[in-house]
């Protein structure tokens, strides 16, 4: 049994690499934006979403580094592995972004 964990930590290794790298990034991505919308500056809305248009896109690539990494073996399981990760990935940065937005109009208001 032990073995056999330690085969599927070792398989899910790269995997977990590739989406903590990631989710980092997007916390970021999403903390920007959520404070280019606190001030209502034109200018910062644009970059803050710029910033996360780019962040998106970029991991919107990562979709077959997460599928070639993902700890399963059948190519249809790997697919649904990426996608997951991508919508857990994106739903991540609408938390962020909500909490930052939340956080900014309890602060202002």
């Amino acid at each position: 049994m032990k073995d056999a964990l330690d085969a599927l930590h070792d398989r899910l290794a790269p995997a977990e690499e590739i989406f903590f790298t990631w989710l980092t990034r997007v916390f970021v991505a999403a903390t920007l934006a959520g404070s280019g919308w606190i001030d209502d500056a034109p200018p910062l809305d644009i970059a803050a979403m710029l910033v996360a248009i780019y962040v998106a896109v970029r991991v919107a690539t990562q979709f077959g580094r997460l599928a070639a990494a993902a700890p399963l073996r059948h190519r249809a399981l790997r697919a649904m592995f990426a996608v997951g990760a991508l919508m857990v990935l994106g739903l991540s940065f609408l938390v962020v972004l909500t909490f930052v937005e939340r956080l900014a109009l309890s602060a202002v208001g």
